[in-house]
């Protein structure tokens, strides 16, 4: 295992540890450890490669796919938005 692998998995078992668990539901638990595995390691935890969008998206992760031309994926970053 890299250094770099070493840190970011200390960092994530670190940032997991100070979830308060008795103030989350279940699902509210798989959804921060999740938020946290994706903005540490960058793939959602089916092992597909994600982007961060922007805070006003439902969601904060896009799955990149790597079929994707630079334009879809520059359409994702910026929310199906043109320019």
């Amino acid at each position: 295992m890299s250094r770099y692998n070493q840190i970011n998995i200390e960092h994530f078992a670190n940032l997991v540890k100070d979830l308060k668990i008795n103030l989350l539901t279940q699902k509210e638990f798989d959804n921060a450890v999740e938020e946290l595995y994706m903005a540490i390691f960058r793939h959602n935890t089916k092992g597909e490669y994600v982007i961060e969008t922007m805070p006003s998206d439902k969601t904060n992760w896009k799955v990149y796919r790597p079929t994707q031309t630079k334009e879809e994926a520059l359409l994702i970053i910026k929310g199906g938005k043109h320019e």
